[in-house]
């Protein structure tokens, strides 16, 4: 289980704002500090219509969305530059991990809540059938004038890397906005900019066992995303299996790990979680953490510490020992 708390001290010459609104399927909570209310109501505002633009483009659920229009058609001659830049970072994604963040699973995903949905696990020959339709590097081209193809059958879900993106927008737009210190949170997932009042940095609680709590101090611009299927699961024969589905397997993810990602963007940390909570090999693992710079990782279960970087398993306080 993860939970996320974030403490902050307020002084007397600044005024701290929090907002929270219901977007991307949970919370969307901005923490700011500034002078005037009215400023701060008008900028949080105009981040929420932020969010909601970008959400009408990168949603799988809204079917009027650019993403549902694109693996409905399989082309667009017209993309938006927010789209084509998420899946330029999305194939970059794909190729930072080795081949396991792949938002080309899509078919998969509709694969697998089939079978939920009749009880049975499918047969080997029918799952294999399923690889045909998946494969970043296959499936998906963009040319030189931003064009995007699909191939047949082939669809795309956002769903590990889109939350990410939009917290880093909103990060570019509370700078824009002179904002000075601030934390932007989506479902769990945190980006901060500066410090809270008297504080140097934001500290931000981390529950990860029953018995291990962290209190990780993240930096200004840093970026703390989660991932497991503590919350999101389908059940197959009697079996829980995770939302999540290996792109080199077929099948969804069996193990109850959940894995928290620290990085210097919050795209980074979310696609990162998605992809830690596939790989629990070790060798795998510091092979992923290798292509990239600053990357720290827990990987924990409600019993045991999987995996941990520096940060996580030498310089973090416990929570229960404070």
């Amino acid at each position: 289980m993860l939970f996320i708390a974030v403490f902050t001290t307020v002084n007397i010459y600044s005024n701290k704002f929090t907002y929270n609104e219901k977007k991307l399927g949970g919370d969307f909570k901005l923490i700011f500090y500034t002078s005037e209310k009215n400023n701060a109501d008008l900028i949080a505002n105009q981040t929420y219509f932020l969010v909601d633009s970008l959400n009408e483009i990168f949603s799988n659920y809204l079917k009027k969305s650019e993403i549902s229009l694109l693996n409905r058609k399989r082309k667009l001659k017209n993309a938006s530059s927010k789209l084509t830049a998420l899946l330029k970072l999305s194939q970059q994604a794909h190729k930072n991990t080795n081949g396991y963040f792949d938002i080309s699973v899509k078919p998969l995903i509709e694969f697998w809540d089939k079978a939920e949905k009749s009880k049975r696990f499918p047969s080997k020959k029918c799952l294999m059938k399923q690889q045909e339709f998946i494969g970043l590097n296959s499936v998906l081209t963009i040319t030189n004038s931003n064009e995007i193809f699909l191939k047949r059958k082939s669809e795309l879900d956002l769903g590990g890397i889109a939350k990410g993106y939009i917290i880093d927008e909103v990060y570019a737009f509370l700078k824009k906005k002179n904002i000075t210190s601030f934390l932007v949170e989506a479902a769990g997932d945190i980006r901060v900019f500066g410090s809270p009042e008297n504080a140097d940095f934001w500290n931000v609680g981390v529950s990860a066992t029953n018995s291990n709590s962290y209190i990780v101090a993240l930096k200004s611009g840093q970026a703390i995303a989660t991932s497991g299927k503590t919350y999101r699961f389908r059940i197959i024969e009697g079996k829980k299996y995770s939302h999540i589905i290996n792109p080199k397997t077929l099948t969804p993810v069996s193990h109850n790990f959940t894995s928290s990602v620290i990085a210097n963007s919050a795209v980074e940390a979310d696609y990162l979680a998605s992809t830690f909570n596939i790989v629990v090999d070790k060798d795998e693992i510091e092979k992923i953490i290798n292509n990239h710079k600053d990357i720290e990782l827990l990987i924990f279960n409600k019993r045991d510490i999987i995996f941990s970087t520096y940060k996580f398993l030498k310089t973090d306080k416990k929570l229960n020992n404070e």
